[in-house]
């Protein structure tokens, strides 16, 4: 089912909505990574429906089928407010029903700061991967320029960097990524020193962190460090973290995405129970 919302400043984003037709134990908001879109996580979606946990999701303001310019958010909150416009979706469909949040990239970045910011009445929340910390940080000089220039020049928008290679281990989604019309490589300086700015939030607000949240991460991501996951765990007594050997950026979707799924499944039954 089609889900579109409408942000403050006029923008649609478009997603989708799905569960069970008579089976419905919890719901889950997914907010996706950076360049991608809600429609890569269908896999995903469907094993949580098999289990009767709904899934939704739209894409991001400049991503996918939603409005805005490709890579470009001029005010990171809209993404705070577009993820608790998603929570009263989810509340007013679904009164009753246990919630979970759950961010990958990018969107675990977006999520783990809306806990902190809003400390939604949710059961839980699962983000992989997160943007805490690059694998390769620019230095503070580079960050700088970037938040001076975003000064003048917000909307300016260049390669995010990131090489499909390292998305995962398995050629087939490389492969897949690649070819998809939905995906793009753009990032624009605003989102950078936006994105760079709620890493750092979050890892310093971590200690006031107030919702149960699993964290799993991959050893070798090349992507997203797991010492940011690791570092946010380590202040918080609230986060289970979990670092998959050999695992790359996109959990979901390497080799080992069944056991993975698997995995986050269990963590939310866990909760329910």
């Amino acid at each position: 089912m089609e889900l579109n919302i409408e942000l403050s400043n006029g923008q649609i984003l478009r997603g989708t909505i799905k569960h069970h037709d008579r089976r419905m134990e919890a719901n889950v908001i997914l907010v996706h990574g950076l360049g991608e879109h809600i429609g890569r996580y269908s896999m995903l979606a469907d094993k949580f429906i098999q289990e009767g946990i709904g899934f939704m999701g739209v894409d991001l303001p400049g991503h996918g089928r939603s409005d805005g310019s490709r890579g470009h958010i001029r005010d990171y909150n809209l993404l705070y407010e577009m993820t608790d416009i998603l929570y009263s979706e989810s509340t007013n469909r679904f009164p009753g029903i246990p919630l979970f949040i759950y961010g990958h990239s990018l969107g675990g970045g977006i999520v783990l700061n809306y806990l902190l910011k809003k400390d939604p009445l949710i059961n839980g929340a699962i983000v992989t991967s997160p943007w805490l910390k690059l694998a390769f940080e620019p230095s503070p000089s580079k960050k700088k320029l970037a938040a001076l220039i975003k000064k003048v020049i917000p909307a300016l928008t260049m390669s995010n960097g990131l090489i499909p290679e390292h998305l995962s281990r398995d050629s087939d989604v490389v492969k897949k990524y690649l070819d998809d019309p939905l995906v793009h490589d753009k990032i624009s300086l605003s989102l950078i020193d936006g994105a760079f700015n709620a890493a750092e939030e979050a890892i310093a607000k971590a200690s006031s962190l107030k919702k149960p949240v699993l964290i799993m991460h991959g050893s070798d991501d090349k992507i997203c460090s797991p010492s940011g996951s690791s570092e946010f765990a380590l202040k918080t007594g609230l986060a289970q973290l979990k670092i998959w050997e050999g695992g790359f950026h996109e959990l979901h979707n390497d080799l080992n995405k069944s056991d993975v799924v698997e995995y986050a499944i269990s963590w939310i039954k866990h909760r329910l129970s």
